[in-house]
């Protein structure tokens, strides 16, 4: 008894499918989102609050966005070195995790100062402050005027996260009642 094998796909049919393949790749990246427009949306939402905090995926794609183009970190602060990115006004901050940027001339703000008015009930608690590769926590206990120390900035633009770690942080000024401030070194 011989057994037969199949027989091979030919090279035409092969190549129909691999273009068939290139064509539907090339649409889902054409259908994805630029960079810059992602980074748009993400200040934007940051901004009015709607977004508190950045996916690793989008802190991702802003990091990388703001490297590489060196004036965009400016211009989405206003023409400022450093500033809040998330939802606040006049400084006093409307969500328990803030989202701050700097560029790489921000060395003349070397720390964030914080007036906490959080109230009585919500104490003690801590704030942590992240950056690329450095990492500082500070416990609130009373209120008062608080500073943190920032490393010296890299060349690059810099997210900086602060998170609130306590009970029953709602994303409410009034309640929150932090105001951050960036004094310049003299």
């Amino acid at each position: 008894m011989k057994v037969s094998l199949p027989k091979r796909p030919s090279v035409g049919f092969v190549a129909v499918c691999l273009t068939y393949c290139l064509v539907a790749a090339f649409f889902l990246w054409g259908f994805s989102p630029p960079d810059l427009d992602r980074v748009w949306t993400l200040h934007h939402l940051l901004r009015i609050g709607e977004l508190d905090r950045l996916t690793p995926e989008d802190r991702a794609i802003f990091s990388n966005a703001i490297v590489r183009h060196e004036s965009l970190a400016r211009v989405l602060l206003d023409g400022a070195e450093i500033g809040i990115e998330s939802a606040h006004l006049d400084g006093w901050i409307a969500t328990p995790c803030i989202t701050l940027l700097r560029t790489g001339q921000s060395g003349r703000f070397p720390s964030i100062s914080m007036d906490v008015q959080t109230p009585q009930d919500l104490m003690p608690f801590s704030i942590v402050v992240k950056g690329n590769g450095w990492k500082k926590k500070l416990e609130v206990k009373k209120h008062g005027r608080f500073e943190i120390d920032l490393p010296e900035p890299q060349d690059a633009p810099e997210i900086i996260e602060m998170i609130l770690k306590g009970t029953d942080f709602e994303a409410d000024p009034s309640v929150l009642g932090i105001k951050i401030t960036f004094e310049e070194k003299r």
